[in-house]
């Protein structure tokens, strides 16, 4: 923020210089000064990420829990913008894209069935995707039901911060969005409020890399997610988004790798700086730094062995050795490798013993 003020300052500068040509090539001129300054906060950052290293013990890999979240939440949404330079909410804004389609689709297509649309919003933290996707189904005419309870919301917003949800349920109140989004804490690895084969969708932005044990959320969202008899068209299927950060790979070019000096070096000193919790934000790149790859989280996803229990949906029998798993149609690569979204479809397959 502090190198675009600058920057923007030098136009200015160079503007007025136009004016004036003598002016501009006077050695007093300023010019060199406004460069130094644009450059000055980042060696400084640097050095504030080598103290934070030195003096602070490294989190565990599990610290991300709701108790550390509602430690920052009255300032989580202002230090995303800062440190993403509100880029994040174009990436959020991508996610309900690959949900609900260009058009809304999935409320179209769903309702032919005469069934509402249900969305979940999982580690929806102070709701900005649960938000965005209640302003998409008031959009495409998803019915106002008062939503007071799980089973009457388009969409539902879990998470295990109570702090991260009341500001989410402020923001949600001023958005006029009541009777379509509901908000209540959960955790993605044990949904059993839930009723099996209840959404049409669920998605979960930056929240997966804090989840000790992903296997078993993703089981249980795709115990949630509706799935359909095998002849089903592919325009009924459910679907599941998850947005996740990532180091950026070699193959990702100059861009790529100041992204992953960003991400590992000023992140946790700017978040330290702007939030007051230093360990929190050394979380934050920590669990960057460990989450699996593009392609291994795709292995992940597609690898899963969820146990399936009882019938398949309309009374479809089910084979006693069928397992649940998904299938990851497309990944979607944002901000110079840096963000990823997974969208996949839940499927039933048969296991395979050799």
């Amino acid at each position: 923020i502090h190198f675009f003020i600058c920057i923007r300052a030098m136009a200015s500068k160079s503007k007025k210089g136009k004016k004036s040509k003598s002016h501009a090539k006077s050695p007093s001129s300023p010019t060199a000064w406004y460069y130094f300054l644009a450059i000055l906060p980042i060696p400084l950052l640097f050095i504030a990420s080598h103290f934070l290293r030195t003096t602070i013990s490294s989190p565990p890999s599990d610290y991300g829990s709701g108790s550390m979240f509602d430690l920052i939440a009255t300032r989580y949404d202002f230090i995303n913008r800062a440190l993403a330079l509100n880029l994040d909410m174009s990436w959020r804004h991508r996610l309900v894209r690959e949900v609900v389609g260009a058009e809304g689709e999935i409320f179209s297509d769903s309702n032919k069935n005469g069934e509402p649309v249900r969305i979940l919003d999982l580690a929806t933290g102070t709701a900005d995707v649960a938000i965005l996707l209640g302003k998409a189904a008031a959009r495409y005419g998803a019915p106002s039901i008062p939503s007071s309870t799980s089973e009457s919301s388009t969409v539902l917003g879990l998470d295990p911060s109570q702090n991260m949800l009341n500001v989410g349920e402020t923001k949600i109140q001023s958005a006029d969005l009541s009777n379509i989004v509901n908000l209540q804490l959960g955790d993605a690895r044990k949904l059993d409020s839930l009723g099996g084969g209840t959404f049409n969708a669920a998605t979960m932005s930056f929240g997966i890399r804090n989840v000790p044990e992903k296997e078993m959320a993703l089981c249980e969202i795709h115990r949630v997610l509706k799935k359909g008899p095998k002849h089903a068209p592919s325009a009924l299927e459910s679907k599941l988004a998850i947005m996740e950060f990532s180091e950026p790979g070699p193959d990702t070019g100059i861009m790529g790798s100041m992204a992953r000096l960003f991400i590992r070096h000023l992140v946790p000193a700017m978040g330290a700086m702007l939030s007051g919790h230093p360990k929190e934000y050394m979380h934050l790149q920590k669990s960057i730094k460990d989450f699996p790859s593009p392609s291994e989280f795709v292995a992940l996803m597609e690898g899963l062995k969820c146990p399936i229990g009882g019938g398949g949906e309309d009374g479809e029998e089910l084979e006693i050795d069928t397992i649940g798993s998904f299938r990851v149609k497309e990944v979607v690569n944002l901000n110079f490798g840096s963000v990823q979204i997974y969208v996949a479809t839940p499927i039933l397959k048969r296991y395979v013993t050799e």
